[in-house]
């Protein structure tokens, strides 16, 4: 994989409003960002935050181009204005670059194996109920394993998205699809994507973890939490350590004046940095929470379910949910070292070769020539029960049958 050596490698001050580790400033990224929007079929970004009471920058970003079964809207958020944008650009962007194309190889996986690497999907963790074989034909696409630098043939379903494989092996989805300005950025914030979507799993559904007590948040965390509870929504965090231990959190809101079920919100983050990641985490349930009083995404259909709720059972599923968490307080919740994206990159991988995940696939969707990488990302093992009860892995059901802990 070709790799780059980004400036300004040491990051961009958090005044800028961005949430993670970056090596452009939000100026730049505004830049790149901007000149990919034609191309990706963007028609528009729009300022979307002062439909909220709460304030919290959001933007939406509208490709009315999408492939079938991807939103044509979709949504970014930043602690700046000019952060957001860039975060709602660049979602739809990376969007683009993950629709389908022509696959590598057609067959099974008994066949093809037999020839060359080939990823065993059963190592994905399938949907109970699938109708996959070892001799299923399949369409697969080319990976790089980042330890060995070998060329791995994997399911065309976990690299692309929309894309249906006709065995109902898992839903097709955009986690560990992230941009940056060198390719190791994007990977890294394509892992970090990936683990917290680990490390939720085992917080929403196998209660790893811990409440953050409220008066130990530092001062931007603590501001953030007050913007909500000044808005009439009141605000938890929690600290999800998952299997790594790398900071990541997951915010619940809650809407104390308009008793609306769909205004019970979440959002998570993961981040060398705690203080970013709970940053991150409470934007994205304030983004979450906003585009459900825009009504502009597609997707909000899925959640139909909980409009049959009535706000005073979905109130009581929360409280039930969040009753009996440990506390920790914040300063407790170790962050990776400081250093470079290239040492983050390493930091990461090594905890999760640690943890039980050694295997990293990733591709990149850009072409050589482009001024930022966009990677997907696929870590074999990863739970996604939160998501997919149906999906759920070797380490996510000992830990519910009581066998091990996360």
């Amino acid at each position: 994989m070709r790799t780059e050596t980004p400036r300004r490698d040491a990051g961009v001050p958090d005044h800028e409003g961005r949430l993670g580790s970056r090596t452009l400033s939000t100026g730049q990224m505004r830049a790149i960002a901007d000149a990919y929007l034609r191309c990706a079929g963007v028609s528009r970004v729009n300022d979307v935050t002062d439909i909220d009471r709460v304030g919290i920058p959001v933007y939406t970003s509208v490709r009315p181009n999408a492939a079938a079964g991807l939103n044509t809207m979709t949504s970014g958020k930043g602690l700046t204005p000019d952060a957001a944008w860039v975060s709602a650009a660049m979602e739809a962007v990376e969007r683009r670059f993950c629709e389908p194309r022509p696959c590598d190889r057609v067959g099974s996986y008994q066949q093809l194996a037999e020839q060359e690497l080939v990823l065993d999907p059963r190592k994905l963790n399938l949907r109970r109920g699938h109708r996959w074989s070892p001799s299923s034909e399949l369409s697969w696409c080319r990976m790089t394993e980042l330890s060995s630098g070998a060329e791995v043939l994997v399911p065309a379903a976990a690299l692309f998205t929309p894309y249906e494989d006709g065995l109902s092996m898992f839903t097709s989805n955009t986690i560990g699809l992230a941009s940056g300005a060198s390719t190791e950025e994007a990977l890294l914030h394509g892992l970090y994507e990936v683990l917290e979507h680990d490390a939720t799993a085992f917080g929403e559904v196998g209660h790893v973890g811990h409440a953050v007590a409220r008066d130990s948040l530092p001062g931007p965390v603590a501001d953030l939490v007050d913007r909500f509870e000044r808005a009439d929504v009141s605000a938890q965090l929690y600290h999800f350590p998952g299997r790594t231990g790398l900071p990541t959190f997951y915010a619940t809101i809650r809407d104390e004046l308009v008793p609306d079920p769909l205004l019970i919100n979440g959002g998570a983050g993961c981040d060398a940095d705690p203080q970013t990641a709970a940053l991150r985490a409470l934007c994205e349930a304030a983004q979450s929470r906003l585009i459900v009083i825009a009504g502009s995404r597609e997707d909000l259909d899925q959640e139909s379910y909980r409009r049959q709720l009535s706000y005073r059972a979905a109130k009581e599923r929360l409280e039930l949910w969040s009753g009996n968490w440990p506390s920790v307080d914040f300063g407790d919740i170790p962050g990776l070292p400081a250093g470079t994206v290239a040492d983050q990159l390493r930091e990461t991988l090594g905890r999760m070769r640690a943890a039980g995940l050694p295997l990293v696939l990733a591709r990149i969707m850009t072409a050589p020539q482009d001024p930022l990488s966009v990677v997907r990302v696929v870590v074999p093992g990863i739970e996604y029960t939160h998501l997919d009860k149906r999906r759920c892995g070797t380490a996510m059901s000992a830990l519910l049958n009581g066998e091990a802990a996360a």
